[in-house]
């Protein structure tokens, strides 16, 4: 993304944000990073419509939950869980969340550190996508294909070479078709059929089979742990200390 894409993105982030100030929640909150990996429209833009809320001017007054589109945010889910990626963190744990990257995605880098201090207690699905250069989609296959694809996926996210834009893990000469045409597959659903284009995008679980949440661009530190905290006993996130699941119908 050149300055000028970075400054609109930026300026449509601030906006977002003040918008939002009454949310007691920071999922909606975008950063300064918001969608730098694109494919090539203003991610930003479409963030700031995309995570369910409708385009007209938002009203601070108004319900935040009334203006997302939750049946859309749960086929997302469901779409994206059922595509192949790797799992990390307990199989057990009520907090859920998916991450969409690309392994040579600099942003996707940055969201993976901001994760660490959770990883051992949320469970993530990683799904791999390539489009940023052409070393992607061979990337993203060997962490796929990998014996152990959590730990190429760490080693891609911590050797993260920021100058070369280019995630650490070496590619090996010996890639299965399986794994390049499981990743081709990947792209092409998230980004032609779910609508997805900005990597990072985020899945969070508020409450298990009922609702759910999407989020094109990183989320910070601050935000992150405020998330985490809420997953998994919330249907509205922005009154989660006032409103469980067993106070609404299905």
């Amino acid at each position: 993304m050149d300055k000028d894409g970075m400054a609109r993105g930026t300026r449509v982030a601030m906006q977002a944000n003040r918008g939002w100030r009454g949310a007691r929640w920071a999922l909606i909150v975008l950063c300064v990073w918001l969608a730098a990996c694109s494919s090539g429209k203003d991610a930003a833009t479409s963030a700031q419509v995309d995570a369910g809320t409708k385009p007209a001017a938002v009203d601070t007054h108004d319900d935040p939950a009334s203006r997302v589109d939750w049946t859309a945010m749960q086929a997302f889910w469901t779409q994206a869980m059922q595509l192949p990626g790797i799992d990390t963190g307990p199989a057990d744990s009520n907090k859920r969340m998916l991450v969409i990257f690309d392994p040579d995605c600099p942003v996707c880098a940055r969201q993976w550190r901001v994760l660490q201090p959770y990883l051992d207690r949320v469970r993530i699905h990683w799904v791999p996508v390539a489009y940023i250069n052409g070393a992607s989609l061979h990337r993203a296959a060997a962490i796929l294909s990998a014996a152990d694809p959590a730990s190429a996926l760490a080693r891609n996210e911590q050797g993260f070479d920021f100058r070369r834009q280019q995630g650490g893990l070496a590619i090996p000469s010996d890639i299965s078709a399986q794994a390049l045409d499981t990743v081709r597959a990947n792209t092409r659903t998230l980004m032609r059929d779910a609508g997805v284009i900005a990597t990072p995008t985020l899945g969070f679980e508020l409450y298990p089979h009922k609702r759910y949440y999407r989020m094109l661009g990183m989320l910070d530190a601050a935000g992150m742990k405020r998330a985490v905290d809420t997953l998994g006993h919330t249907m509205d996130p922005w009154h989660a200390e006032s409103t469980t699941a067993e106070q609404h119908s299905p």
